[in-house]
């Protein structure tokens, strides 16, 4: 065999070895990209378990807000209302100057007692507006459950909410305005 055959011949052999080489390691690389895509997958599910999860935890919590907002609203009314009802009941439809030095002074507190509540009232719309524009609410059921109070608390006829509504613009109460607004956009 010549020089040349030999080289030709080594040459062939190397070309042949690598060629195996090749095969195998093509072969690894294939079962890897598949057990990695298997992988993928799985992880895929995995991550759409958790997102499910995760949503329903949201709903959760959106729940437990809304409950805490119908609760504070309700408390803020039935206290606005007991001291309603007590200011009716000293009055027993008597003038202001009919009343009593001690019978007045009582009143004045229920006065001050009734501004008060009224403040809390609109506080618990303020704090429940506020999580409606921060999307912490469901907004079509919110706005079901509060669209005419909210109207009817930023009605400037409202004699009870007036003086801290209105006007407008010393008003504290932000996100009750905002929320009537986009309500209320198309109503002029």
């Amino acid at each position: 065999m010549t020089l040349d055959q030999k080289i030709a011949f080594g040459s062939a052999i190397i070309a042949f070895a690598s060629m195996i080489v090749t095969i195998i390691f093509s072969n690894k690389s294939s079962r890897s990209s598949k057990e990695s895509l298997s992988h993928s997958q799985k992880a895929n599910e995995y991550a759409q378990t958790a997102n499910s999860y995760a949503n329903k935890a949201n709903e959760i919590s959106i729940g437990q807000t809304e409950t805490a907002m119908r609760e504070q609203i309700a408390l803020a009314r039935q206290r606005m209302e007991d001291v309603g009802f007590k200011l009716q009941e000293i009055l027993r439809g008597r003038k202001k100057e009919n009343l009593s030095p001690e019978e007045q002074s009582h009143l004045s507190f229920l006065e001050t007692s009734w501004n008060s509540s009224v403040e809390g009232y609109i506080n618990a719309y303020e704090d429940a507006c506020g999580k409606f524009i921060d999307n912490k609410t469901d907004p079509t059921r919110f706005k079901k459950m509060y669209i005419e109070e909210i109207r009817n608390i930023c009605d400037p006829k409202r004699e009870s909410y007036a003086r801290h509504m209105h006007p407008e613009a010393t008003s504290k109460f932000e996100a009750i305005w905002k929320t009537y607004k986009e309500w209320h956009r198309h109503e002029k």
